[in-house]
């Protein structure tokens, strides 16, 4: 769109008004046209389900009609065979259909073998009682796809079993019980492959009524659920597989799927087949869409017709409404250009009063107002440049010190709340005991071992508050970043972890600590006790947080560093307080962590010693599986 800086306000009036007559022309044809076309598909579509409808009215009374004239017949056609007493076809809802006996159509089968496979959806068999008299019955399901839509029931007379002796009557009971459960399953058969020839001759034949009588339809196809062609005008297709987007969408729930053949001129809809609420298939009907492509040709050629004209209108309106208004604008550029010269006394000629007069009249102001605005602004900007500069500096200076300010006072008060917390808690356990027991050993008469065992707690716990505080004065040295200073000298590291591990291993060690330290490491040039400190920190908390398990010290090089690692088998640490433990004060909010005592401030301080030899620390964690810290040490370089 670059080109239209280079055009002037005419040519832009009128192109503008040329493209936006253009656009609502478009915009008009293009909305009778879809309108016209969306039209012209609803009939059709709703043609269809008018049809659809017809269609499974028709299917399914002439079905149901045929099926039960055809079933009866069959039914009383087998009870002609020798030896059976009866026949009986049952529904799902324990209602016989047809029957040997016609009077007891429609009444609701009391037979427990009926029952019985209506509920578990098997073949049964066994002796029963029917009208008085003593039968042996089979009952086989009648299903479809697991479905269990009746049973069918075959009874045997008696009588030459009741006259025969044990053994022959152990005979003929297995004759029976083979012959009926065949009989049955032929029965089974015959009677729904009856059903489906049936179904399949009518649906065939009203397809071919339906297509032979419209001029409209072009083509009509029923698939079954399972996506095969039962019926269809064309025959060459039937028992085909129908591959088709519209019966895919059907089948899996749409209620409606249409789309438009340009090539063939065909109109498809797709609808679901459903008798009594229970899908069957999919019907699709194809409309001759020639007349709809006839009549969208003619609303096409209509629409272009009134659109050049209109266009053509255009052209000459935005000639007639452009030039009044250029002329003036014009006259007005020329003195505007001579006033940017810098010729202040130019003004432009008011004639009109519409907008183009009141945009001369105060372009006149405007000018006026600039030529005693120039006087004042050459004296002003002369000393306004110098002392903006001077003030702007004063400010910044004096932001950056109220913003240091602020920020150490607010760390200062942070960490004066955090200590103040910590102090009062963890100083209050220690001194508790040491006060306890010294007022004991000073009040009361104690035998030697109690004195021994006194003195032992006091002991314990001095070294615990001795622990305490040097841990706040680290921090405090920390955090005024004095009087902490580092002795750094070639050392081993391994040798400083055997150092610790066999401390802690000494006396009645309740863990057992295991060691993998790579052989002949090399030095690092780090404070011996500072990291031994670090070193005593991670065992420390090895042991204090796992209550039982083996503790894993390891030494090894990495990424030109020397690495230790202390591993527990302990109650670990959740993924969401993982990235804080080596934060001041910090200490996991969990029941299993209550009883054990500590300020939590050993891996802050560990993590500053570490970082502050150039080295890496890091922690990994598992709830109920432990933890492993490990710091890095880089490789003195010789």
């Amino acid at each position: 769109m670059r080109f239209l800086k280079y055009m002037g306000i005419r040519t832009k009036v009128i192109a503008s008004m040329f493209v936006l007559l253009i656009f609502i022309a478009l915009l008009s044809f293009w909305a009778s046209y879809m309108h016209e076309k969306k039209s012209l598909l609803t009939n059709m579509q709703v043609n269809a389900g008018i049809l659809n409808r017809a269609l499974i009215i028709n299917v399914a009374s002439r079905k149901n009609i045929a099926e039960k004239v055809n079933l009866q017949t069959l039914v009383e056609e087998l009870s002609l065979t020798e030896g059976v007493f009866g026949v009986w076809v049952v529904d799902n809802h324990s209602r016989i259909t047809s029957a040997t006996f016609r009077e007891q159509v429609g009444e609701v089968a009391s037979s427990s073998l009926v029952s019985e496979a209506l509920q578990k959806g098997y073949y049964v068999s066994g002796f029963s009682t029917r009208m008085g008299e003593e039968v042996y019955s089979a009952v086989y399901p009648l299903k479809k796809r697991d479905q269990v839509l009746g049973v069918l029931e075959v009874a045997f007379e008696m009588r030459e079993y009741l006259r025969a002796d044990s053994k022959r009557r152990a005979h003929l009971f297995d004759q029976m019980k083979r012959d009926s459960r065949i009989m049955a399953e032929s029965l089974s058969y015959s009677i729904k492959n009856m059903r489906d020839v049936n179904e399949l001759v009518h649906i065939q034949r009203l397809v071919d009524k339906l297509t032979m009588g419209s001029e409209i339809i072009s083509r009509i196809m029923i698939v079954d659920d399972d996506s095969r062609i039962i019926a269809s005008n064309d025959l060459n297709r039937v028992g085909m597989i129908a591959d088709d987007r519209g019966v895919r969408a059907i089948i899996n729930g749409a209620d409606i799927y249409t789309r438009l053949f340009s090539r063939q001129k065909v109109y498809m809809v797709d609808m679901p087949l459903r008798i009594s609420d229970e899908f069957k298939g999919v019907v699709s009907i194809g409309y001759d869409a020639t007349d709809y492509y006839t009549h969208l040709s003619e609303i096409f050629q209509f629409g272009l017709l009134i659109s050049g004209m209109g266009v053509l209108l255009g052209i000459l309106l935005s000639f007639q409404v452009a030039n009044p208004i250029i002329r003036p604008i014009q006259s007005l550029i020329e003195v505007t250009k001579k006033l940017a010269g810098g010729d202040l006394s130019q003004r432009a000629t008011v004639s009109s009063k519409d907008e183009v007069g009141t945009l001369a009249g105060a372009f006149n102001q405007m000018a006026l107002d600039l030529a005693h605005s120039k006087e004042e602004i050459d004296q002003y900007s002369k000393t306004l440049e110098e002392k903006v500069r001077r003030r702007t500096q004063e400010l910044e200076m004096s932001n950056q010190e109220l913003r240091a300010i602020q920020n150490e006072l607010m760390e200062a008060n942070i960490v004066k709340s955090e200590f103040m917390s910590m102090a009062s808690h963890e100083l209050r356990t220690p001194l508790t005991t040491l006060l306890g027991y010294s007022e004991l050993l000073l009040t009361r008469d104690l035998t030697a071992d109690q004195k021994k065992e006194f003195l032992g707690f006091i002991n314990e716990e001095s070294i615990n508050l001795s622990g305490i505080v040097n841990d706040m004065l680290d921090v405090t040295r920390l955090e005024s970043e004095k009087d902490f200073r580092f002795e750094k000298k070639p050392i081993q590291p391994s040798n400083i972890l055997i150092k610790n591990i066999r401390f802690y291993s000494g006396g009645k060690a309740s863990h057992r600590i295991i060691t993998d330290i790579k052989e002949n490491l090399p030095l690092v040039n780090a404070d011996e006790e500072k990291i031994g400190q670090v070193i005593k920190n991670l065992l420390d908390n090895a042991i204090k947080y796992s209550l039982h398990g083996d503790i894993t010290c390891k030494a090894f090089v990495r990424d030109k560093m020397v690495w230790i690692s202390v591993q527990d088998q302990g109650i670990g640490i959740s993924k969401q307080d993982l990235h804080r433990i080596f934060d001041k004060f910090f200490r996991a909010e969990r029941k299993e962590t209550t009883h054990i005592r500590g300020t939590g401030l050993g891996l802050s301080i560990a993590k500053y010693i570490v970082e502050a030899h150039n080295g890496k620390i890091d922690a990994e964690s598992e709830i109920g599986k432990g933890t492993t810290i490990s710091f890095g040490l880089p490789i003195l370089e010789e």
